[in-house]
């Protein structure tokens, strides 16, 4: 055994004598219930098994709540974006945030990488590594228990007045099973749409790509490429082509980069657990200054870019786009340029009608553009409104019984909650409120079985052997 795998073991025997400390997994509370089909109904299934899936389902069982699904569509060690569409060298975060962890030590980044390069180690490391971070993600889910069922697609939910359908399609085919409670922790993606500007519309699409999609930059060596784009994703995915050996030229529609990173600010215990109670305007009004000069990229990764050598246009809107020969021809602001290919770093926009699960009844799903006073029209109005436990709640006079037993654990829940679904540093206090919000929604729907459960407790405290003669 290396001296790593020495150091993780150790690690991982700590952890296990924690969690005995904690008692941890307290006994299930939950009490069963009889599905449709005769099966005793799943209390939550959650869609994901990404760092807030991951970190959705340990919530879940530290509340005592056992009867728990989870799938996710991707093979696995390929969760989440950070070995697919995640192309940054080192991550935005700093090292020393606990994210998925919480309060827990011996679970944290610090804690695996200390166990595997010990503390001198930890000291010498700047920012993590995507694939560290990825690697830790996959320790994580094993140490804590997951239990994923992968290459498995949601297809759709019908939700009702005691449970949720859920269409599945995976290994087992296709399949219906029954949730009480369903957590979509289907990641940045899951209730939004690239961004596609429609000044490309015209082109090949084997000729553009966006940053979410597959992109052989092998096959780039050599040729033009135009990154359209300035946040750090466009960074990112022009910092692998050039790389590869393009020639690389990243425009920007902006007159400079952006400089700073206002969301920064918003990381402490208030806004974890105040944001919340904000009135709806004044926290779209938060938001929306935050956004307002736009969120600047990591210095590391402007770095990056700068060594790779890469060509950089601001003040270049895109106002039209052609092939001419076998060349993309586009046509800017600050004039015309050319390119094999294209990659758009332009992120994605918020839209419910995206994510299919939820197309049977998308049109009841209060959003946010639905509630008065929170002023102009802009990409925020089409997040989902939602309640304090990330639930769906109906258009005002929609009739969708059940809608609020699906909760929204994405990027989308940014207008309501901040940033606990969407982000590493508040990935803990999200998952804690999340499964919280649960536990109250489960312990109130069964408080008929909670109250006989008291009615018929009989354990004696005190027994006649205890006073001879008295008692």
């Amino acid at each position: 055994m290396t001296e790593e795998n020495a150091g993780l073991a150790r690690l991982e025997a700590e952890l296990a004598r924690d969690f005995e400390r904690l008692n941890h997994p307290p006994d299930n509370w939950v009490p069963e219930r009889p599905g449709p089909d005769g099966q005793p109904l799943i209390d939550v299934l959650i869609a994901g098994a990404g760092m807030n899936g991951a970190a959705a389902a340990f919530a879940l069982r530290r509340q005592g709540i056992a009867r728990i699904a989870q799938i996710d569509r991707a093979e696995p060690g390929r969760t989440g974006p950070w070995r697919s569409f995640a192309r940054m060298e080192l991550l935005r975060s700093p090292k020393h945030l606990t994210g998925p962890a919480g309060d827990i030590a011996n679970l944290s980044f610090r804690a695996w990488w200390e166990a595997q390069h010990g503390a001198e180690g930890w000291a010498a490391l700047g920012y993590i590594s995507r694939t560290d971070w990825a690697d830790y993600l996959d320790w994580y889910a094993r140490v804590t228990g997951a239990r994923v069922e992968y290459r498995c697609a949601l297809v759709a939910l019908e939700p009702g007045p005691d449970h949720v359908a859920a269409y599945l399609s995976g290994a087992q085919g296709a399949r219906t099973v029954h949730a009480r409670q369903v957590v979509l922790a289907t990641g940045r993606e899951g209730q939004a749409r690239p961004r596609w500007p429609a000044e490309l519309s015209a082109l090949p699409r084997n000729r553009v790509a966006h940053s979410s999609e597959a992109i052989d930059f092998a096959a780039l060596k050599g040729r033009r490429v135009a990154v359209i784009g300035l946040a750090a994703s466009a960074f990112d995915n022009a910092a692998m082509a050039a790389e590869a050996g393009a020639e690389v030229t990243l425009i920007g529609r902006a007159r400079e980069v952006p400089r700073i990173n206002r969301m920064k600010a918003t990381v402490f215990p208030g806004t974890s657990h105040g944001f919340v109670d904000l009135a709806p305007a004044e926290r779209l009004a938060w938001l929306r200054h935050i956004t307002a000069s736009r969120i600047a990229p990591p210095g590391h990764t402007v770095r990056r870019v700068a060594r790779a050598g890469v060509r950089l246009v601001t003040g270049a809107a895109l106002r039209g786009a052609r092939m001419q020969g076998d060349a993309i021809l586009l046509e800017t602001a600050a004039g015309r340029y050319e390119a094999d290919f294209v990659i758009l770093g332009t992120g994605f926009a918020f839209d419910l009608s995206a994510a299919p699960e939820l197309a049977g009844f998308v049109e009841k799903i209060r959003l946010w553009r639905h509630v008065e006073g929170v002023g102009r029209d802009d990409e925020f109005l089409a997040c989902p409104f939602l309640g304090p436990g990330f639930e769906f709640l109906p258009v005002p006079g929609a009739d969708c019984p059940g809608l609020g037993r699906i909760r929204c654990y994405t990027h989308a829940a940014q207008p309501n909650l901040g940033n606990l679904a969407n982000d590493i540093p508040q990935a803990g206090e999200g998952a804690g409120r999340l499964a919280r919000a649960i536990v109250r929604a489960l312990f109130v729907e069964d408080r008929a079985a909670h109250w006989q459960r008291i009615v018929d407790y009989d354990e004696p405290e005190v027994i006649p052997d205890d006073w001879p003669g008295v008692l």
